[in-house]
């Protein structure tokens, strides 16, 4: 386990599940507004999209149109590949006092609230620990 994952561990008291699947009806909400090319943080099995990225088999962002959902104790990188894209939008928890949440301010990443906490997984059967929100980099992420 890496420093990083083993500090969310601590943080949190136990191990949290890091592949949940994004809610199906956000992510079609989202799609249809930004027409996505690539979902950025996938795994084999729940990836939204035929193009997708693993942490195994990363997946260069110039050019793309990406949605990611981001492994939650590993969200730097993430931010750090967005700025690339032709357009990319993360859902993450709304960790507002958080580095990496200023280095996309600082990237020029615009940020949308919405109201309730999404349900992950299959059949959106858990409600998110935590508030979300999205981060929106690119001219197109209006």
């Amino acid at each position: 386990m890496s420093e990083r994952a083993a500090a969310y561990v601590e943080w949190y008291g136990k191990a949290r599940i890091q592949t949940w699947t994004t809610p199906r009806t956000l992510f079609d909400e989202l799609h249809a507004r930004y027409q996505f090319t690539l979902d950025g943080a996938a795994s084999h099995g729940n990836a939204l999209l035929p193009r997708y990225a693993t942490a195994a088999e990363p997946v260069e962002w110039a050019g793309e149109r990406v949605f990611c959902n981001p492994p939650w104790s590993l969200i730097k990188p993430f931010v750090d590949l967005a700025p690339f894209a032709e357009l990319a939008v993360l859902l993450v928890p709304a960790r507002v006092n958080s580095r990496w949440f200023h280095r996309a301010l600082g990237y020029g990443a615009r940020v949308e609230f919405f109201l309730g906490r999404p349900k992950f997984g299959t059949g959106a059967i858990a409600n998110s620990p935590v508030d979300c929100l999205l981060l929106k980099f690119g001219a197109g992420a209006v």
